[in-house]
């Protein structure tokens, strides 16, 4: 996102609150999926997940769970907001992670489609909601947070 808003941590703040869900929702996903949440940082107006793999271990069902995940930062965030009442999450805003998602998608044998993907995204936001709205304040605070 970048420089929309004042990076000071306030948990109270909507707009830092639906960044760190959209996180979580990566990390969730990415982490039931079978892969090895690193990193999971919250920097006031922005953030990010990284993971890790045995490269012998790619194949199809890693390349699904991450395009899965892919799309389950858009889903958590689209989530929070409507229960909120602070609207839906933008497409824009996750122009990065759509694009991942994209480019793995198309290397895939069974190639999953958007819809697909965001179905069985916001099955992995739903198993993991209580777990993602108790530690969202938790990493807009500390700025870092491990699952």
């Amino acid at each position: 996102m970048g420089w929309l808003f004042s990076t000071d941590r306030d948990p109270e703040d909507p707009d830092q609150m639906a960044i760190a869900v959209h996180e979580l929702g990566h990390a969730w996903a990415w982490k039931d999926g079978g892969l090895t949440i690193t990193e999971i940082r919250h920097q006031g107006d922005e953030g990010h997940v990284r993971f890790d793999y045995r490269a012998k271990d790619w194949g199809e069902t890693l390349a699904l769970a991450y395009c899965v995940g892919c799309w389950a930062g858009f889903e958590a965030e689209d989530r929070w907001r409507k229960a909120n009442g602070h609207g839906r999450a933008q497409r824009g805003h996750s122009a990065h992670d759509i694009g991942n998602f994209k480019h793995v998608a198309r290397g895939m044998d069974k190639r999953p489609s958007e819809s697909t993907a965001r179905s069985l995204a916001r099955k992995r936001v739903g198993q993991r909601w209580s777990q993602i709205v108790r530690q969202a304040p938790v990493l807009v605070r500390d700025g870092r947070i491990s699952i």
